[in-house]
């Protein structure tokens, strides 16, 4: 039989919408079923990271991400403070917003904004179908294809995505197990409306810290004047039921330190600390993403920016199987890759998250010199770039060609450009744009001025620097020779490098290779 849908997508969150737009452009039948009636109206992860805007940028999305989010100029990543308009303990400021390393920066925007843009995007894909209020009952794997029961309707698919959140009903069906510290918290993230612009002036923020002798409220700027988030800690046997909204504007109105200050309740979403990564990421033609796969700790805001990254990965791998340009066993790189990747995330947003807790510790014991002290040398003010565009993968889709990787002094915060197969291809600088604007839905050859001679191997679009791209640091920052080369997956990663044109070498062979397709008649990209 010939299932109804290429790729079917239990979950209408960010990652599962974009891993639709990305199937749906790679001309593949994708079918999404969401639960709830629409998007989602509140706020929750509001952190993009370079590598995740890279990603936006390669998909067309990057100006309209652009639009909701909130200037970071001139603003501080984190503020601590005795109630949010008393003393100032500390602050963690950017260590830096713009540079060298990439044509983009961090950002802060709303999930609802990018859910929106994303969704826009896959509206206009006539591949995709995406049904809201469709619950998903059941997900089997039947051999040569996967049914999905939803709304007591069949569907097949030939693959599944599961990006259907922390609690994964897929996963749990599986008996897919996970690994993690556990339980860190219980807490309520409250979206409120008030007036704080003028009283944090003087202190702009993404974040902010509310301390006291019998109090800690974390807050989130949404639009930086009137609208915020409010995460509070719920203690042991406290439920969200437990608190109306007066009792929630009470909460805010002693955090803020204002005294009569007006709130408005917009809106409430329990969520629990619990970081976690699935054991396994695939069960036959059943794959996890998201919040399915990997829950982080927020402290670090980098749980959404790993599943986006993630389906980046998964996408081209399902669309060259389903396309008939690579063998099934692609497929498991998928884990390879991005597994180890959560796993270091997952490590060091628990270490943030212990800081936290440290310094709230010290204040609620009425230790304020060991709290300022605590902030003053927070890892948080680090750049984080090891975690963001840095990291690399071990094992997987590419060709190693034996050099040993670089290791910063801070593999968290320090990154070494460099195109060692497994790593993101580095930017360099063009005339206009950023050579990662070169990266292509396909593989791509990058090749050095003198490097014309790999047109007749490349097995793909080859473009040669100086004729058809511009950039005067691309050979050195990529470690290659004039005459030598990169080969680059639709992913933005390289999968194979060439320092010269030694006779033998071929791309169009490490295409086979990496899509496990030599020798099997399977056509390649």
């Amino acid at each position: 039989m010939k299932p109804d849908l290429d790729v079917g997508i239990v979950g209408g969150g960010p990652c599962g919408l974009f891993a639709a737009l990305l199937l749906a452009r790679a001309g593949l039948r994708a079918g999404l079923f969401e639960k709830n009636q629409a998007l989602s109206s509140h706020p929750k992860a509001m952190g993009l990271t370079r590598r995740t805007l890279e990603i936006f940028r390669q998909a067309g999305l990057e100006a309209e991400i652009a639009k909701g989010c909130l200037p970071l100029d001139g603003r501080a990543l984190a503020v601590w403070s005795k109630g949010l308009a008393g003393e100032e303990l500390g602050r963690v400021p950017f260590a830096e917003v713009h540079g060298a390393v990439s044509p983009c920066g961090p950002a802060h925007c709303p999930q609802t904004w990018t859910e929106r843009t994303i969704y826009a995007a896959l509206s206009q894909e006539s591949r995709a179908v995406v049904a809201f209020a469709s619950a998903v009952e059941s997900v089997t794997d039947v051999g040569d294809h996967v049914r999905i029961r939803a709304d007591g309707r069949d569907h097949t698919a030939r693959y599944v995505i599961a990006a259907d959140g922390a609690g994964s009903p897929v996963r749990k069906a599986l008996g897919i197990a996970t690994d993690g510290p556990g339980d860190m918290g219980h807490f309520l993230n409250v979206m409120f409306r008030a007036d704080l612009g003028d009283v944090l002036r003087g202190r702009e923020a993404l974040l902010y810290n509310a301390l006291g002798a019998d109090f800690y409220e974390f807050f989130v700027a949404v639009d930086g004047c009137h609208t915020w988030l409010m995460h509070h800690f719920l203690m042991p046997g406290e439920r969200a039921g437990d608190f109306s909204g007066d009792d929630l504007r009470a909460l805010a109105v002693k955090a803020s330190g204002i005294p009569g200050l007006e709130v408005e309740i917009l809106g409430v979403s329990p969520w629990v600390m619990s970081p976690k990564v699935a054991k396994s990421w695939r069960d036959g033609r059943i794959f996890l993403a998201g919040d399915a796969a990997a829950r982080l700790s927020p402290a670090g805001g980098l749980g959404l920016n790993n599943g986006i990254q993630s389906v980046h990965n998964l996408a081209w791998k399902l669309a060259a199987v389903c396309r008939g340009r690579a063998a099934e066993s692609l497929l498991d790189t998928y884990e390879e890759e991005r597994k180890p990747c959560a796993h270091k995330l997952m490590a060091g947003t628990n270490k943030n998250a212990d800081e936290i807790f440290s310094v709230i510790a010290a204040a609620m014991r009425g230790d304020w010199a060991d709290a300022k002290e605590m902030i003053a040398h927070s890892r948080r003010a680090g750049a984080g770039l090891g975690f963001d565009i840095g990291l690399a993968y071990e094992s997987g889709a590419f060709l190693s060609d034996g050099t040993t990787p670089r290791v910063p002094a801070d593999p968290d915060n320090d990154y070494l450009a460099n195109a060692r197969p497994g790593s993101r291809m580095p930017h360099a600088g063009m005339l206009s744009g950023s050579t990662l604007d070169l990266v292509r839905d396909d593989f791509v050859v990058l090749a050095g001025r003198s490097g014309g001679a790999w047109m007749a191997r490349a097995g793909c679009d080859c473009l040669v620097n100086g004729r058809d791209f511009d950039a005067p640091d691309f050979e050195a920052v990529c470690g290659i020779s004039s005459s030598g080369c990169i080969l680059v997956r639709p992913d933005g990663y390289v999968g194979a490098r060439f320092a010269d044109s030694a006779a033998g070498e071929s791309p169009a062979r490490a295409i086979a290779a990496i899509t496990r397709t030599a020798g099997t008649g399977v056509g390649h990209f």
